[in-house]
């Protein structure tokens, strides 16, 4: 994968993406460990928008909640620690999360409050 990917919209960039994450989550691709911060942003984003999300929604949310884009990278890692916790739910191109890690979530950070940071200390101390 390019070192810098440049684009245009969240569109682009998930469809540059999309592939590489489809093949990681297939275990066709190795990916470098990433930052806990990683799988606490993009988990939290798919528990904030709580239905199926598309990449390109994932990217867009994720921009939203942080006011940044994730790598790919970043994207992949957060979904294969989600899917070791048993928490991701895969349907074609669509990603979204378990009822436990509903659950799960909402305990760690109630309500509707944008608390990446707790979920992201509770993920550093409890592995998958």
């Amino acid at each position: 994968m390019p070192e810098r990917l440049r684009f245009q919209s969240y569109r682009q960039w998930a469809e540059a993406i999309t592939p590489g994450l489809r093949a990681a989550i297939a275990g066709e691709r190795e990916v470098p460990p990433q930052d806990p911060f990683s799988e606490a942003w993009l988990g939290y984003t798919l528990f904030y928008y709580s239905r199926l999300l598309s990449v390109e929604e994932v990217i867009e949310a994720a921009d939203t909640i942080s006011h940044a884009i994730p790598n790919p990278n970043e994207i992949a890692w957060a979904f294969l620690r989600l899917k070791e916790r048993g928490w991701l739910v895969v349907e074609g191109d669509s990603y979204g999360l378990t009822a436990e890690a509903r659950h799960t979530i909402e305990a760690i950070v109630p309500g509707n409050k944008v608390e990446v940071e707790r979920l992201s200390q509770w993920i550093s101390t409890h592995s998958p």
